[in-house]
């Protein structure tokens, strides 16, 4: 017997939205209070990924680890995920090179690692999902985008 709670989900929440809708003001103060969460750090995007469709031509093959470049006005973290079976091993680095505390985010977690003097960092046995990096040097503090790995 199939499980059909999604359906039955999404008819509650229209409900709800038709019934009791969350005012527009409350909204707004949602979204403004979630971007201070990061005021004290500074943005990293996303430059280059090497599973992105005009990259793809760059990279070695399939099976080969996905590289992914974030970039601030003062520093770049460098990634490689690797497949390892149903979970990933990310490998990085800070650049210019220093000690610095990593937060690897994840939506039901966060897990902490350490970068040497070099900038280097690495993290096993991460589920395929939606990835966030929180690097704090002594200086400064970097947070990249989402991506799904």
């Amino acid at each position: 017997m199939p499980d059909d709670r999604s359906g039955l989900e999404e008819e509650l929440r229209h409900a709800a939205g038709i019934l009791d809708p969350v005012p527009e003001r409350l909204l707004r103060q949602a979204v403004s209070a979630y971007a201070w969460h990061t005021v004290d750090a500074e943005p990293a995007e996303l430059t280059f990924d090497s599973h992105a469709p005009e990259q793809a031509v760059l990279v070695r093959g399939p099976g080969a680890p996905r590289l992914l470049t974030f970039e601030s006005a003062t520093v770049t973290v460098e990634v490689e995920i690797t497949e390892c079976g149903d979970t990933r091993r990310l490998t990085g680095r800070i650049t210019p090179p220093r000690p610095a505390g990593i937060e690897v985010r994840r939506p039901d977690r966060r897990l902490h690692v350490e970068a040497d003097e070099l900038g280097r960092f690495s993290c096993d046995g991460l589920p395929a999902g939606p990835l966030g990096l929180r690097c704090s040097t002594a200086e400064q503090t970097v947070v990249t985008d989402w991506v799904a790995i």
